[in-house]
């Protein structure tokens, strides 16, 4: 093969990851960017993934994404770490959704919040300040 067609067959081959990548959702968030790992868990954990029809269980150092989901059922827990190093424990018999920050849809979290981590339910929501304040709107 000469010069010429090495460099036009790397630029089609470059051309074809570039069409592979993840696209960024209508927020302009990656679907594919990891906010979170679990890091530990005991008892039965599921996760519904971002796009997916159905829960499926999920083990421990398991990445966590935008607009994944987390749910604990009785005698369940989840630890999580997050990317801003935030930590945030999942009580049994709750439901999270990520993306934005951390939405309590049901049940009980708790932990440490680092600057600019959102912890929202559906009464309240709180971001922690430089300062590690809590802040409720």
């Amino acid at each position: 093969m000469r010069q010429g067609e090495q460099s036009a067959a790397a630029l089609v081959a470059i051309g074809l990851l570039w069409s592979c990548r993840p696209a960024a959702d209508s927020r302009g968030l990656d679907p594919h960017n990891q906010v979170a790992t679990l890091v530990a868990l005991g008892g039965e954990v599921d996760t519904l993934r971002a796009g997916a029809v159905d829960w499926s269980p999920i083990a421990a150092g398991s990445a966590l994404y935008d607009d994944d989901r987390v749910r604990t059922f009785r005698g369940a827990w989840a630890q999580l770490t997050f990317v801003g190093g935030s930590s945030l424990r999942v009580q049994e018999e709750s439901l999270i959704s990520l993306g934005g920050g951390v939405t309590v849809e049901r049940g009980t979290v708790a932990g440490e919040l680092q600057a600019g981590l959102k912890l929202r339910t559906p009464a309240a929501e709180a971001e922690s300040a430089p300062a590690r304040d809590i802040v409720f709107r």
